[in-house]
């Protein structure tokens, strides 16, 4: 059995990864007949509120936060599921907290993957030294190899 799990987040390019992983899964199980757990792993972000000194939030903004942030991931993984569903792909969800480059790599080993697919918002240089890349430190710093798809594989 192999584990393929599949990172995925609100974005377009996630999206595309996760089409462009069911897609390729389903033309190596009929070339080789091997079978495949696929797993699509969604980090959510901790809730923060950024408040000034004479504020401070109640407990129902932070219910209201976490609320939001509980729809935003079940969002996130029934268009994901609706993707895996469209080529005949079953797929497993596993949803943690944290941030998305370390608890990837880190769930990802936990799983026993045996690749990782990640999207990737193709930002130059520069947006990549500030924000930092999730694909980068995922090929840096997973245990397993990991494929990363940019918008131009599914556009051709």
């Amino acid at each position: 059995m192999v584990n393929m799990v599949v990172a995925v987040e609100e974005s377009e390019e996630s999206m595309r990864a996760c089409e462009w992983a069911c897609k390729h899964l389903l033309a190596a199980q009929t070339d080789i007949q091997q079978s495949y757990n696929f797993i699509l792993l969604h980090v959510q972000q901790t809730a923060c509120v950024s408040t000034g000194p004479a504020y401070i939030p109640s407990d129902h903004v932070f219910e209201l936060l976490e609320l939001q942030t509980k729809k935003t991931t079940q969002r996130i993984l029934k268009r994901a599921l609706n993707i895996c569903n469209r080529y005949g792909v079953k797929a497993e969800a596993h949803v943690v907290i944290g941030e998305a480059k370390e608890r990837i790599c880190e769930v990802a080993a936990k799983l026993g993957a045996h690749f990782l697919v990640v999207g990737s918002h193709g930002h130059g240089t520069f947006i990549r030294a500030i924000k930092g890349s999730v694909s980068d430190h995922c090929t840096r710093n997973a245990t397993c190899p990991v494929v990363v798809v940019n918008k131009k594989v599914l556009e051709g």
